[in-house]
Parts: structure tokens; C-alpha cells; sequence
């Protein structure tokens, strides 16, 4: 599945969580989130944020019962998880970016003055 086609359809469930008044049909999306947390696992990076507002959604609908919210926040723990460990991999296998050489700085800093006095 692509990461676009995905959002998309989180982005879809998200606008008619408000909306939806029925304990069986939030079971229904809770249950299909489930069965494709692989895939919502494997996009964390793009997703994460779609799915903490799901379950912020759901968390603020009445017809959510405590269960259903419970399935919702383990699921957002694992994206977080695994975004949080993407993230990790990703600093350990790029070193720290080389500063810029002390001349260059320089003249950075003495360029910006200039640009507030005249305006600029």
C-alpha cells in the first residue's frame, strides 16, 4: 500500500469520527486499523500524526467505549514506537553535519547587520 493511498483513507476516517454514533461501527474501523497496523507500522513516519489524532478523535466521541479506546492508544504506542526508532537508526547511521568553516560564519554574521540598515 502506498503511504499517499493510506493517508488518505486515515485522512477519511479521521473527518467522520464525529460523526459516527454507533459503539459496533467504531469496533468495524478499530478492528481494520488492526488488521493493517503492519502497514500503519511500516509508514509511522508519514502516519503518525493522523493516527495520535484518531485516537484523539475517538477519545472525545461518547460512543467510544473504554476498550475500543484502549486497542486505539496501544496502536498509537507502537506507531510512536517505531517512529521513534526509525528516527533513532536514522541519527545513528548519519554523523553530525560538518560546521561551517569559521570564515564563512564570519561573514555571515558581519553580512547581517548590513541587511537590517539599509532596509533590506
Amino acid at each position: 500500500m502506498n503511504a499517499q493511498i493510506l493517508l488518505g483513507i486515515l485522512n477519511a476516517i479521521l473527518a467522520i469520527i464525529p460523526n459516527i454514533t454507533s459503539s459496533k461501527v467504531i469496533n468495524q474501523i478499530v478492528a481494520w486499523l488492526i488488521q493493517i497496523e503492519p502497514t500503519i507500522v511500516a509508514f509511522a513516519k508519514d502516519v503518525g500524526p493522523v493516527i495520535s489524532n484518531i485516537v484523539a478523535a475517538f477519545s472525545a466521541n461518547p460512543a467510544t467505549t473504554a476498550a475500543q479506546l484502549a486497542v486505539l492508544k496501544q496502536l498509537d504506542a507502537t506507531v510512536d514506537k517505531s517512529f521513534d526508532d526509525a528516527f533513532s537508526d536514522y541519527l545513528a547511521n548519519h554523523p553530525d553535519a560538518v560546521p561551517a568553516p569559521k570564515a564563512v560564519a564570519q561573514e555571515v554574521a558581519a553580512a547581517a547587520p548590513l541587511a537590517l540598515s539599509t532596509g533590506v
